[in-house]
């Protein structure tokens, strides 16, 4: 079923955009302090259509997932200079909270940026007051994946809005922001945000910005690369936290390490190699994180490598290796992980 077919929208579209998902390939934690990380953009990402209409002075939203079905349905009210619930019973879940949270401070970034008065705080205001609003957003990809599905959701609302996403994502997220960016930059990056910039342990509003460098990431050859489920999640906010109470002197000893294999995987062409780059990725995060490594915990008798993608212990992983049919049959005995073809999870130049 298409995402047309399933739209009971009769408004008129007047927003329409969509954002490329991504994997953390390496640099995960210590880009949080000025490590170059190489941030891959994946070929499915998330969509979001605006429509006029519905119920005047509401903004109703609905969020589809990759089976076509609503997983977050939403009413929201401006009332005062101030987005509330509208209709909602009982607490609210931590998403809609999110949301409300993206949506005011999207709306006071309008304010300051246009230095509108109250009456006039959006060149949205006139419809939404008088028409309402419907916004509707769909991903590509579940949810547990970790491809994006918070980052590329904010980068959409900036979008729409006119305002600054970076900015908008410093005054509600705690991460690096290179998510984000891989949003925006609709490409696979090499991504450092200076360490000058930091303030905190967080993005400092206001301070110089990333430095970007978009790529065009090539398959290495000689060897095969699946990304695997493993059905479980990490909470990525309380990773951050946990990253922060390690000595600081020990995560910013790191960071050339970590920066120069990010370099150097970005360019790698054959996998035998690619391997050998993740091997001291690893080794140097579990001194940093006194804890094991997915490949050590998981994948010893692995021919090849397997290596966390973004915080460890959840989301996506890669299995890489130059022995492909022999790590085949080793994948496919763990009947509780799902395999998916790299090149058709994540954009490759071919």
């Amino acid at each position: 079923m298409s995402g047309r077919q399933i739209s009971s929208v009769e408004g008129e579209l007047i927003f329409q955009n969509r954002v490329p998902g991504k994997i953390l390939l390496s640099g995960e934690y210590v880009v949080l302090d000025g490590a170059t990380a190489l941030g891959l953009a994946s070929r499915l990402g998330q969509s979001m259509e605006v429509y006029r209409g519905g119920v005047p002075g509401l903004l109703h939203w609905t969020a589809y997932n990759h089976l076509h079905k609503p997983w977050l349905q939403v009413t929201y009210q401006w009332v005062n200079r101030q987005w509330a619930l509208h209709g909602t019973k009982g607490p609210a879940s931590a998403e809609i909270e999110m949301l409300l949270n993206w949506l005011q401070t999207a709306w006071n970034l309008i304010e300051t940026q246009n230095q509108l008065t109250t009456d006039h705080t959006s060149p949205w205001a006139d419809i939404l007051q008088n028409e309402g609003l419907m916004v509707q957003t769909r991903i590509d990809f579940p949810r547990g994946w970790g491809l994006g599905s918070s980052a590329t959701a904010l980068a959409l609302l900036a979008k729409w809005l006119g305002v600054d996403a970076r900015l908008l994502y410093a005054l509600t997220q705690n991460g690096s922001g290179y998510d984000l960016e891989v949003a925006l930059q609709d490409s696979s990056i090499l991504y450092q945000w200076p360490t000058d910039s930091r303030n905190n342990n967080s993005i400092s509003v206001g301070s110089m910005g990333p430095i970007v460098q978009k790529i065009n990431y090539r398959l290495p050859m000689n060897g095969q690369l699946w990304l695997i489920d493993s059905g479980s999640k990490q909470i990525s906010s309380k990773e951050v936290f946990r990253y922060h109470n390690i000595d600081q002197k020990l995560r910013v000893a790191c960071v050339p390490e970590i920066s120069s294999i990010s370099i150097a995987l970005a360019a790698c062409t054959e996998v035998p190699v690619m391997m050998e780059y993740l091997v001291q990725h690893d080794a140097i995060m579990e001194r940093l994180l006194r804890q094991p490594s997915l490949h050590r915990l998981t994948g010893n008798s692995f021919p090849g490598r397997l290596k966390s993608l973004g915080a460890w212990g959840g989301d996506l992983f890669l299995a890489v290796t130059n022995r492909p049919d022999e790590a085949l049959i080793w994948l496919n005995q763990r009947r509780e992980w799902s395999l998916q073809s790299f090149d058709q999870i994540i954009h490759c130049e071919s």
